[in-house]
């Protein structure tokens, strides 16, 4: 298996592997305390993570379009992903608190797009 490719495993699987501890513990009823005046910071954070990483990949798809080695785009490319995978281990930050699995959803859809705009190496 190439190295991007694994890469983009290990993002996906780590982010999985969260969502489904987050999962489990909701589940069981093992929720941890949280204030709810506390949601209205968590979810202004949540917001700004999704503009950062927004504008982020923008940018990246830009130099990426520009980028004149592959081992550019694929260092470029990374660094898409893991703007990706910010966005969706926020999601499941607010899912585990908060106990509203949407941004998780959300966010996990935002990764598999970053996987699409910034594809791997065929080399």
């Amino acid at each position: 298996m190439k190295p991007a490719r694994l890469i983009r495993a290990a993002l996906l699987l780590g982010v999985l592997l969260f969502g489904g501890v987050t999962w489990y513990v909701r589940r069981a009823g093992e929720a941890p305390p949280f204030d709810p005046a506390n949601a209205t910071t968590l979810l202004w954070v949540a917001r700004g993570i999704w503009g950062f990483s927004m504008a982020t990949c923008l940018v990246l798809f830009g130099l990426v379009r520009s980028a004149r080695t592959a081992a550019r785009v694929q260092s470029l490319s990374v660094i898409g992903w893991a703007s990706g995978e910010l966005v969706a281990m926020m999601g499941g930050v607010v899912w585990f608190l908060t106990g509203n699995s949407d941004w998780y959803a959300f966010g996990l859809v935002y990764l598999v797009l970053t996987f699409l705009a910034f594809p791997a190496a065929r080399e």
